[in-house]
């Protein structure tokens, strides 16, 4: 009976020592990546994606700790998850080579800050970290982007800054679909592509466009019209002013003052007759 009560003592403690180093290990930790909430268009795109900042993340604040992300396709995780303690998963695969054609990784390691930088008190859903900000880069840990269209997996990584050892891990955040770029000869781009409302907005402001041109055209046209009038004499001010209003008698008023001579051309009235602004023919009007 005593041997196997020391047998039973020994694997407690070592139970109890392998879940304390998982618990600091971090293996045990919930939290993981979020994508952002924000409204901000390109949230996922073909090749970035826009991550929460890791405020909060990691609860203790620890002078020269660093948080990175390890940006992995979905099948990778595996890989990933047998080199999490690896003190070289840094730099095990570079990014410039990290999704080329086997034998790479499929994952790379990329600096998002230090710890400092993230407090809880400057949580906020508008601030993001966009991965693959740094496009075709070069460097080992750099910010680059993704395989067009690939399914992606995030998790975060606590490092020493001092040491460059990992002290926690985040869980993962799977699955993530990437948008796949479209073929521009296969897209459609004829009237069957388009609704009935933008066929009809379409259709209206082309209407409104040809009317305010036909205005135009109006508009210049009097006005050239207009010119050509003042500049050959026959504006209306010069029309009235040419008109010649002969004196006419009657015989009810011969002998009396004529109310209906026109004031302005009274020294033009001598020049003018009766029988000149009649109509001249061979029959001689009786006086009476």
């Amino acid at each position: 009976m005593r041997p196997c009560y020391k047998m039973n003592t020994n694997a407690v403690i070592r139970l109890m020592s392998l879940l304390s180093i998982w618990m600091w290990t971090g293996q045990g930790v919930t939290f993981q990546p979020q994508l952002s909430s924000s409204d901000l268009p390109g949230k996922i795109t073909s090749n970035t994606v826009m991550l929460k900042q890791p405020h909060c993340v990691f609860d203790e604040l620890r002078d020269g700790h660093e948080i990175w992300l390890i940006v992995a396709l979905n099948s990778a995780t595996g890989v990933v998850d047998g080199l999490v303690t690896d003190p070289n998963i840094l730099n095990v695969s570079p990014y410039p080579t990290a999704f080329d054609p086997q034998p790479s990784k499929n994952f790379f390691v990329t600096k998002v800050g230090s710890l400092a930088d993230f407090p809880c008190s400057q949580s906020s859903d508008d601030l993001y970290f966009r991965v693959g900000a740094e496009g075709k880069c070069t460097g080992t840990n750099c910010n680059g982007i993704l395989p067009d269209g690939s399914i992606v997996s995030f998790r975060y990584l606590l490092v020493d800054g001092n040491h460059q050892n990992i002290v926690i891990p985040s869980d993962w955040l799977h699955s993530v679909f990437l948008k796949t770029k479209q073929d521009p000869q296969g897209i459609n781009d004829g009237l069957s592509a388009r609704s009935g409302a933008m066929v009809v907005i379409t259709t209206i402001l082309c209407v409104a466009a040809a009317l305010l041109l036909l205005l135009f055209f109006i508009m210049l046209c009097v006005a050239y019209c207009g010119r050509k009038d003042i500049s050959q004499g026959t504006s209306p001010m010069r029309f009235m002013n040419s008109i010649r209003i002969p004196r006419y008698d009657t015989h009810s008023l011969r002998g009396q003052a004529h109310p209906y001579d026109n004031p302005g051309y009274m020294s033009e009235v001598k020049n003018y007759s009766t029988s000149e602004t009649l109509p001249k023919s061979g029959i001689q009007t009786q006086k009476l």
